[in-house]
């Protein structure tokens, strides 16, 4: 009897023992995988957040980066509140082609289609090659415009070439230039 006690007894103690290493087996497993499931969301929360930040600063950057060409594209549109500015890069005109330019009507309007314009019109006096360049420095200005009319006379208060005795006291005609222009990029605010 005592053998079959002792049997008995191993297999009742290997029963408990392999019973409480299944359940501490089965416990831990469960944990392992509950940590494992949190772990996983917070590891996509990571990587959400982590890809909206690495989105964000790559916009930062190329924002940063494109600043400069923002800033020359803009230097291309006139706003509203940059009229006067836009007048006196217009009237630095005259200095930069030797004429006496005068800017004579300046009206904020509306084109077709609602589109915003900015009418203006430009009188200049002097010599034929310098009205001829002040035309090409608005030909090259930084801003789209469109050329309503061009008008070209000689002035007649100019005093004759043929009047003067000395021929170094001879003046050149003066000419005058009229151009009414109505400046496309201009935008309201």
């Amino acid at each position: 009897m005592k053998s079959l006690n002792k049997t008995a007894l191993l297999l009742l103690v290997a029963t408990t023992l392999t019973a409480a290493l299944g359940g501490a087996y089965t416990f831990f497993f469960m944990a392992m995988k509950n940590k494992t499931a949190a772990t996983a969301e917070l590891s996509a929360q990571n990587e959400t957040l982590a890809g909206k930040e690495s989105r964000v600063t790559s916009s930062i950057a190329a924002i940063k980066g494109e600043s400069a060409n923002i800033e020359k594209l803009s230097g291309y549109f006139i706003k509203e509140s940059e009229i006067v500015a836009f007048t006196k890069k217009i009237e630095l005109l005259g200095p930069q082609s030797e004429t006496t330019l005068s800017l004579e009507t300046l009206d904020p309007g509306v084109g077709a289609g609602d589109v915003p314009l900015l009418n203006f019109r430009i009188t200049a006096t002097g010599e034929f090659q310098n009205v001829v360049r002040l035309i090409g420095l608005i030909e090259n200005f930084s801003a789209k415009f469109e050329w309503k009319s061009v008008y070209l006379s000689l002035n007649d208060s100019a005093p004759d070439v043929g009047t003067a005795k000395d021929p170094k006291e001879a003046k050149a005609p003066r000419w005058k230039v009229e151009v009414s222009l109505a400046a496309l990029n201009f935008v309201k605010e």
